[in-house]
């Protein structure tokens, strides 16, 4: 597992990888309920991706949003 939070963060986590050309696996529900968190995912790619999936991820949240 390189990643876990929100689904809908894990989506875009998973798009930006699979954008870099990385196999990627989101797992998790997709349901909404009233007191339950079904929205947790995870992000998994082959061993031998995880490592450059971390970097991608790490250098993704050191960079501003407004970088160019």
């Amino acid at each position: 597992m390189i990643y876990e939070g929100e689904r809908i963060q894990a989506e875009i986590v998973a798009a930006a990888l699979q954008a870099d050309g990385l196999q990627v696996e989101v797992f998790g529900d997709n349901a909404y309920g009233v007191g339950i968190n079904l929205t947790a995912a995870r992000v998994m790619v082959p061993d031998g991706q995880a490592s450059a999936a971390r970097r991608l991820i790490k250098e993704a949240e050191s960079t501003p949003p407004d970088a160019s």
